[in-house]
């Protein structure tokens, strides 16, 4: 597998990713890196942006991730991202966990 990304704003970081806080860290990533395989994202990342917002962004900038995963305390907003990435990356493994 290609490169991986982590969003989170408190979680400890997994190793073998690149990991970010924020909803601005990681779009600089995506310029960075141009792309990643694997995306894990955080639904609350303590701003006004959520992973949601990170969603509705890789959609609107054409980023096709093989893999998306979606962790959170935020049940309701694990919901909402999974049922965005289900409609808009039809080609992406989309899995969650808390």
């Amino acid at each position: 597998m290609g490169l991986k990304l982590y969003v989170d704003d408190k979680r400890d970081f997994p190793k073998g990713f690149e990991c970010v806080r924020t909803y601005e860290d990681c779009l600089l990533y995506f310029s960075i890196f141009n792309d990643f395989d694997f995306v894990d994202l955080d639904y609350n990342l303590g701003e006004e942006k959520t992973g949601l917002d990170i969603l509705i962004w890789m959609k609107e900038n054409g980023k096709k991730p093989k893999h998306i995963n979606i962790h959170s305390n935020h049940i309701v907003g694990m919901r909402l991202m999974k049922k965005y990435a289900d409609e808009n990356f039809k080609d992406s493994s989309v899995t969650m966990n808390y």
